[in-house]
């Protein structure tokens, strides 16, 4: 028996289109006899022998069995059935591999793969591991495409076993002009012309090279809404088996292709809030206590912003993740009037985010000014981070780069000592410039003992963690904190 079958209590006969039973094979081999009532997307409506009713996904029969449905729907003229989705029954995974010119298929269904094994077979590096998510994202070169067409970025989303969506990002304001380096290298100007002309040239072949890529195999696409606040627009959207293929167009910001389950892609992006108290529990959980009196909280998904300027999209990215709250750097972006290659207006940014975290049921406010040791100890020890704007100097990365090593195996009394010394030192350090070096990262962490912070930049792993006295800390900020609460 199809060990799969979800069983409607309410479903009622006015749906049968015939009464003939058929036998149908799943990919087990295991087999049942039933009347096919409906097909609506990858999901099909049956009735057994006995009366009972249910639905399954096409995706578990065997392929002579859903050339069987297929068949049968067609014989007997099921309105409810788009034409574009009953063709795409007989379309096999192999087909859409060689359109999207990679392997991300081994069958008909991505969502019970396992993350790591579908960024294996598309060679794309890790970005993020928590307790319950990973991430993988790939800034590819020039001579690598996906349905014929580079994107800058290319990533996966996952939870810890199975895969929940895919998304690329092909021409767009961030990756095609960004500057000339990774990581605290970013505020290096690069050699791209920035000219708002051209990009506009390049969202334009890309998608017409993407669609025309598409409808070879899947046909027309059809229109709809998708997002929602300012993440909000219209899509090309094509389904395939249980898949939702959707093409965003944002002029001037990206050209961008999403692989969505179809359940989501029929919600228009829309997901359900999780409720406080869960959250509550779990992000007090994440707060980690350690032999040496450091206190961290755990499992702060990591955005890789890449050779860009987008530490303001792609930090919040991951605080409204990290609270349940969809979001993506690209759109989040785009609603921050961010610039060619990077440099977001913050204010704006600030705006959008506040409406997204709103309407997800969450609270965003902004801190007075830069958070007292006090204050910020009581947000650690309920999990919540504090995305913090400072001034990312070359004298600040030093400090931090060279304490995070040397803390590593100091006693600490020697460490306290240290840490006095350089609070006296940063006193005769002339404040950065107002608009020196401005950046947001992620304060996550402290040492009461020590007087440190911990915090996170959007800069990938090898970035996820650094240390810096309070004091330090204090001197390098811009003032500006917010936080993300229920």
């Amino acid at each position: 028996m199809v060990t799969r079958l979800i069983i409607l209590f309410c479903f009622t006969l006015q749906f049968s289109i015939a009464q003939e039973i058929l036998t149908l094979t799943s990919t087990r081999g295991d087999k049942i006899q039933a009347t096919i009532l409906k097909v609506e997307e990858e999901k099909v409506y049956m009735r057994r022998s006995d009366g009972v009713s249910f639905q399954v996904s096409i995706n578990i029969f065997d392929e002579a069995s859903r050339g069987m449905i297929l068949k049968y729907i067609n014989s007997g003229k099921d309105d409810d059935l788009g034409s574009s989705s009953i063709d795409s029954l007989s379309i096999s995974f192999e087909e859409i591999n060689t359109i999207l010119g990679n392997a991300l298929f081994v069958d008909n269904s991505l969502w019970d793969d396992d993350p790591s094994e579908v960024a294996s077979r598309l060679k794309w590096p890790s970005e993020s591991s928590t307790e319950n998510s990973q991430s993988f994202r790939f800034y590819s070169p020039a001579t690598y495409k996906f349905a014929s067409v580079r994107p800058y970025s290319a990533a996966l989303y996952g939870g810890r076993s199975t895969t929940l969506g895919i998304s690329l990002v092909f021409a767009n304001k961030g990756d095609c002009f960004a500057s000339a380096g990774v990581g605290e290298e970013h505020f290096k100007e690069g050699d791209v012309t920035k000219d708002p002309k051209i990009l506009n040239e390049w969202i334009e072949r890309d998608e017409e090279k993407i669609i025309q890529k598409m409808e070879s195999l899947l046909g027309k696409a059809r229109r709809q809404n998708y997002g929602q606040g300012s993440a909000k627009r219209k899509v090309s959207r094509w389904d395939w088996l249980g898949h939702s293929f959707l093409l965003s167009i944002a002029e001037g910001d990206f050209v961008s292709l999403a692989v969505d389950t179809i359940e989501r892609a029929n919600a228009r992006g829309k997901v359900r809030k999780v409720a406080d108290m869960h959250i509550r529990r779990i992000h007090r959980a994440n707060v980690e206590k350690r032999g040496n009196g450091d206190v961290v909280i755990r499992n702060i998904p990591m955005v890789d912003q890449g050779p860009k300027g987008y530490c303001v999209p792609a930090t919040f990215e991951r605080c409204m993740r990290y609270m349940e709250v969809p979001a993506d750097m690209y759109l989040l972006a785009m609603a921050g009037s961010t610039g060619l290659g990077g440099g977001t207006h913050t204010p704006t940014l600030v705006e959008s985010v506040q409406k997204e975290v709103w309407s997800a049921g969450r609270t965003f406010k902004s801190l007075r000014g830069h958070p007292s040791f006090k204050e910020l100890m009581k947000f650690i020890d309920s999990g919540i981070p504090i995305l913090w704007g400072l001034h990312s100097t070359d004298r600040f990365n030093q400090i931090a780069n060279a304490r995070t090593k040397d803390r590593i195996g100091a006693s600490l009394d020697s460490w306290k000592d240290t840490i006095k010394k350089a609070t006296k030192e940063i006193q005769n350090f002339p404040r950065p410039h107002i608009s020196e070096a401005r950046h947001i990262c992620i304060i996550h962490g402290y040492n009461k003992e020590t007087g440190e912070i911990a915090f996170t930049d959007s800069w990938g792993d090898r970035y996820k963690e650094r240390w810096i006295g309070v004091e330090e800390a204090s001197h390098f900020s811009q003032n500006n904190c917010w936080v993300i609460e229920y």
